[in-house]
């Protein structure tokens, strides 16, 4: 399958005809969000996304968070750009950012990153992996450790920014970050809201050059980067994803977590946590403990916006690490089944990604049209593209009733 098909479906979903043209594997009449209890919460925010069109310096948030599927970007960033080239919504910041490329991972390169230097990358959802300072692991979930003199790193962004957040930790209080944005060159200043530092610009910039000026036996730890606009209205489609991530990973691993979740302030979070619990044999999968590590998720959420809504979006059917093979995931429908029961506790919606695909064993016919990955776990580029587009139609379908 080409990588043609996504753009095909893009425009068939502007023409309102993309359900005729899917692929076989795709069920289209599960592509629409469900409610297994009230519709109320998602109709509050559906009226503040259509007040948005008429309001433009208004501001909407959708915060999605999830494991490798949304660190991939392919699938959030397509969201994102059918939200900005699509509808009829201004597009406000990206939100919380993180430089991967100092983590040696991957990213969708919706934003670009230059590295300079020795760096060292850890994830929350991998507490194996040891750094020299355990990192206070915030809303990204990932941390980088340089002590290397020469470290620094480069960013640009599709939205020019004022003020750039620069979250992470020094060895000392004469270390900062310095930024260089043009001609201007500044050493930042302690954050007052997060654990950090921050950098303001006179104007509007969207490139800046970041470097730490470490001294021997200096080190600095980052855990994620957040741009931010003097005019902060319009549409933010926030992602924050860990490949390896769980429903506790948040919770459990990141302390700074519920400090920086105060800065997004979403008005819906899609949840796509559920593939990395699930990934035992069936014996060993809880339902009852993957919902309790789901509600103190999602209590930790309405903390700070008791008004929000949500998503649930099922496990993807799927195959899983045994003893260095993949074997099928037996898990599927017992994690779309706690999905149900959540949305149904907390007045949520499911979008049911299993039921989507063609349920149980639908991996392979995912497969053979070159939708998935042959780990029949991770979704090709075409394949994430396909479900944006289709998550996207289900959300303004929604909204537009």
């Amino acid at each position: 399958m080409k990588r043609t098909l996504a753009c095909i479906f893009l425009t068939l979903l502007s023409l309102g005809a993309a359900s005729q043209d899917l692929p076989s594997c795709v069920k289209a009449d599960s592509t629409a969000l469900r409610f297994p209890g009230s519709r109320e919460r998602f109709e509050r925010f559906a009226g503040k996304l259509q007040q948005l069109r008429h309001t433009p310096d208004s501001s909407v948030t959708i915060w999605h968070i999830g494991g490798s599927h949304v660190q991939a970007g392919w699938f959030t960033s397509r969201v994102r750009h059918n939200f900005d080239s699509l509808g009829h919504y201004p597009a406000g910041s990206r939100g919380y950012i993180f430089p991967y490329p100092l983590a040696k991972t991957n990213w969708d390169r919706s934003f670009s990153v230059s590295r300079e230097g020795e760096w060292e990358g850890s994830r929350s959802s991998n507490p194996n992996k040891k750094l020299p300072v355990r990192p206070d692991y915030g809303i990204m979930g990932i941390a980088a450790f340089t002590s290397d003199t020469t470290a620094a790193f480069g960013l640009r962004t599709p939205q020019p920014f004022t003020r750039l957040r620069i979250m992470g930790s020094a060895s000392g209080e004469d270390v900062a970050p310095w930024v260089i944005a043009g001609k201007d060159t500044q050493k930042c200043l302690p954050d007052t809201l997060l654990q950090g530092f921050v950098a303001e610009f006179r104007r509007p910039v969207d490139s800046v050059r970041v470097e730490l000026r470490l001294n021997e036996g200096e080190h600095f730890t980052l855990t994620g980067l957040l741009p931010e606009s003097a005019k902060d209205g319009g549409l933010h489609y926030v992602s924050t994803g860990v490949n390896g991530a769980r429903t506790s990973t948040w919770t459990e691993r990141c302390p700074e977590f519920a400090r920086e979740l105060a800065l997004v302030k979403p008005d819906l979070v899609i949840f796509g946590l559920g593939i990395n619990d699930s990934a035992c044999p069936p014996q060993e999968f809880n339902p009852e403990r993957f919902k309790r590590n789901y509600r103190r998720l999602i209590d930790q959420v309405l903390d700070v916006r008791p008004g929000c809504a949500f998503v649930f979006v099922t496990n993807n059917d799927s195959w899983r690490y045994a003893r260095r093979r993949m074997v099928h995931n037996d898990n599927g429908r017992a994690v779309q089944r706690a999905m149900y029961e959540l949305a149904g506790e907390y007045d949520g919606a499911v979008w049911d990604l299993f039921s989507l695909m063609g349920g149980f064993g639908s991996a392979d016919r995912w497969l053979a049209e070159d939708l998935m990955k042959p780990d029949r776990l991770h979704f090709t580029r075409e394949g994430y593209e396909l479900l944006g587009d289709l998550l996207y139609e289900a959300l303004v379908n929604e909204c537009e009733r």
